[in-house]
């Protein structure tokens, strides 16, 4: 089959052959190469600018809390020439520690235990220059989230380690911290809607639709780059209640006080929030 036409006509060809080895080669490259041009143009478009009047603008929204959660993590590792006897140890530890939990009112939900793991151990000896068996080492890890300080304290001062009960890790988290990200993001867009407001009335323009709305900032050829502006919504000033306020968010925690403060005092976490947003003017 032939199709003519202009000089840049293309021909068309039935073989009836079956494709080279080299075909799947280059069709993977032309579906890359494909690939890779519609990534950049997808790209293109979200940093595209509208051709007509607009105003671009940020909005934030920040937050500072004290943790009220806190998880530990507990590790549990024995070595032994008897794989059992080492098998043992270790879940007599487990069970233990498991009990200090419960008594400190930590509920069954929220302790994770892994499953045990169980392998071979050596050592390097330096007179045989080779590693050398020491034994099978079996290792468990038990994750606990605690809802207060003081029952994390209560665990600690009961628990002994040792070197086959070891604690690797105390992290803190904030038990509402999904419903503490949704506020801010709601303060975000009302702070960019907002300040675009401000900006268009101080020059004699009005707002129109909203051309487009992201949480990364953009990246535009005329030079807009994300600065300093400052927050709309700022941290309060400390209320008589036991936390902040941020506007309409209230975040909730415990509050530290000068005469009674400790290594294990926990700090604040700051949460912020950005929206960037492209409106048109109208006319």
């Amino acid at each position: 089959m032939t199709a003519s036409g202009t000089p840049h006509s293309m021909v068309v060809r039935s073989t009836g052959k079956s494709l080279s080895r080299r075909d799947p080669m280059k069709l993977r490259y032309l579906l890359l190469v494909l690939a890779l041009t519609l990534s950049s143009d997808l790209a293109a478009q979200v940093n595209a600018l509208p051709p007509t009047r607009h105003i671009l603008v940020y909005g934030e929204a920040q937050a500072r809390a004290i943790p009220d959660r806190f998880k530990i993590s507990v590790n549990f590792e024995a070595i032994d020439m008897n794989a059992d006897a080492a098998r043992r140890r270790v879940e007599e530890n487990v069970q233990q520690v498991l009990g200090k939990l419960k008594a400190a009112g930590v509920a069954d939900g929220e302790i994770v235990a892994t499953s045990m793991e169980m392998g071979t151990r050596e050592r390097y000896d330096d007179r045989k220059s080779e590693q050398v068996f020491v034994g099978t080492g079996v290792k468990r890890t038990v994750v606990a989230r605690f809802d207060s300080q003081a029952s994390l304290k209560t665990f600690l001062a009961d628990l002994k380690t040792s070197k086959e009960l070891n604690v690797s890790s105390v992290d803190t988290e904030l038990a509402d911290e999904a419903q503490l990200r949704k506020a801010l993001r709601e303060k975000a867009i009302e702070s960019s809607r907002e300040k675009a407001e401000t900006i268009a009335k101080a020059y004699g323009a009005r707002l129109g639709g909203l051309y487009s709305v992201s949480d990364v900032a953009p990246q535009f050829q005329y030079g807009v780059r994300e600065g300093s502006w400052p927050s709309t919504y700022e941290w309060g000033r400390f209320q008589e209640t036991d936390g902040y306020t941020l506007d309409k968010v209230q975040v909730t925690g415990s509050r530290m006080k000068r005469a009674n403060l400790e290594s294990f005092q926990t700090g604040y976490v700051t949460f912020t929030d950005k929206i960037y947003t492209v409106f048109l003017l109208a006319d």
